[in-house]
């Protein structure tokens, strides 16, 4: 009977080392996430502390999360040098390098060169090599796997501020740091944990891609289009649909010669033609649309705490309202993807109405009336569920404005506008605290800055009406693995 589980379990696509590696990669991504969008909690003691001005501590959180973002395309470079498990062990030993030198930090100076920059570069390492690997074990499951290591970055939010508050409480925020690096050596054991994928899994991986590209072909080749445009088509589980036409189109591009074609071109046409391919006039919009959400995003992320507490709640109440943002990005995450997975739901609408709504909702904190524990603690919740949405619709709004060819390189690019946000939002804000001494200011800034983000998206819409654009159809076949 014994065996007999094991054979079952081992059966099961991804096998038991594919559950290891999502397990670990959704512990990496608490501890990651965890430790950089709490930083918060540790402004209100670098404020008293170093006795300087926002701006000057806010740079300490943002130059971090920046890294952490920005420095997505470095890690997908050493990916293709060394293994996933290389780069994050890489990763884990950088960041915790940066964590073990923070207590000793005469200055802010060096908190920006080792947590922002260093630890900053290590988070980065480890989390895009395990985000990748948990979705190279699966193929039929693989959006399931990699949104339960998602997962792991709204539970480190949501906890990690009570925690760290406990710590420093006891130990003060140098002794509170030792502990935190020392959470933060697990990531040594979690990135170990990342085995490469076997060779005799890859095969069948493959072997399963192809497979769905001849059915692709077989059920394309039973019949034509009549008056029906069509420009993706994709091999899932699941029904014909989304195209008004009675009949589908026969011909089937060679991909080998698409291959042949490229490798003829020099370097500088290649380049060109992956830079037209991707940087279309829809994801330029997206891109800065991705800007401005994540700078006012940010600016909640690092003020919030000192700006709970100084609009009177205890430090506590403040880092338990604080977790509220993370609880509710974990909700919002799922939410997201369940939405944005119904057909013929507007993806980008719902993209646009989550900028808008963590956007409004940022405003309404600067009213007087709400700055009661009751009232900041489901501001914080809805905000954090209106970011997260945005999140969950980050990788399926990108497949529909690139297609799942470009995908890959587009998300690369967004993860850098995404750091281009949250590096320069906080300081701006820090700045207007610091020339007007009102805290108000950088929620009011970062409120339009999320609102800005949902108007320049509807840019997308705006060059669609007077522009026109092809008819983008999608048609969904079904795969039997």
């Amino acid at each position: 009977m014994l065996e007999e589980r094991k054979k079952r379990f081992s059966s099961v696509e991804g096998g038991p080392w594919g559950c290891v590696v999502v397990l670990a990669a959704f512990c990496i991504q608490v501890l990651a996430f965890g430790t950089s969008q709490s930083i918060g909690v540790y402004n209100i003691e670098l404020l008293r502390y170093f006795k300087t001005g926002a701006m000057a501590i806010s740079l300490v959180g943002s130059i971090n999360l920046g890294v952490f973002l920005g420095a997505g395309p470095l890690a997908s470079v050493l990916m293709t040098r060394w293994s996933h498990r290389q780069v994050a062990l890489l990763g884990a030993v950088l960041c915790n390098i940066g964590l073990i030198t923070m207590p000793f930090a005469p200055n802010l100076e060096y908190m920006y060169a080792f947590y922002g920059v260093l630890s900053g570069l290590g988070y980065c390492l480890v989390y895009v090599p395990s985000h990748v690997l948990s979705g190279l074990y699966f193929l039929k499951h693989r959006s399931l796997a990699t949104g339960i290591a998602t997962a792991g970055s709204g539970m480190g939010a949501a906890v990690f501020p009570v925690v760290m508050f406990k710590i420093i409480d006891y130990y003060g925020w140098r002794g509170s740091l030792y502990i935190v690096s020392g959470l933060n050596l697990h990531l040594l054991i979690f990135a170990a944990l990342l085995r490469p994928v076997p060779k005799k899994f890859l095969k069948t991986i493959a072997a399963a891609e192809e497979l769905q590209t001849l059915n692709v072909s077989k059920k394309r080749r039973k019949s034509e289009v009549n008056g029906c445009e069509t420009e993706n088509i994709t091999p899932v589980n699941g029904q014909i649909s989304n195209c008004d036409c009675n009949e589908i189109d026969t011909e089937l591009d060679v991909n080998s010669t698409m291959l042949s074609a490229d490798e003829k071109l020099g370097t500088y046409a290649r380049l060109r033609k992956h830079f037209l391919a991707v940087f279309t006039i829809d994801f330029i919009i997206y891109w800065f649309s991705n800007i401005c959400w994540n700078a006012g995003g940010a600016i909640v992320l690092i003020f919030f705490p000192e700006y709970a507490y100084s609009a009177g709640l205890s430090k506590e109440n403040a880092s338990i309202t604080y977790t509220m943002a993370g609880a509710g990005s974990c909700i919002g995450c799922v939410l997201g993807g369940m939405l944005g997975n119904i057909k013929y739901f507007n993806r980008i609408g719902l993209y646009i109405g989550g900028n808008f709504g963590a956007g409004i909702v940022t405003l309404l904190l600067t009213l007087k009336v709400l700055h009661t524990f009751a009232g900041l603690f489901m501001i914080s919740l809805v905000f954090g569920l209106m970011f997260g949405i945005i999140l969950g619709l980050l990788v399926v709004v990108t497949s529909d404005l690139l297609g799942t060819e470009a995908l890959g390189d587009g998300f690369g690019y967004l993860m850098f506008a995404n750091g281009i946000g949250v590096f320069s939002g906080p300081p701006l804000a820090g700045l207007l605290i610091d020339m007007y001494g009102d805290e108000d200011l950088a929620m009011y800034l970062s409120g339009i800055l999320t609102c800005c983000g949902g108007l320049t998206m509807c840019g997308v819409y705006v060059r669609k009406k007077l522009c026109g654009s092809r008819v983008r159809k999608e048609i969904t076949i079904n795969v039997e693995l």
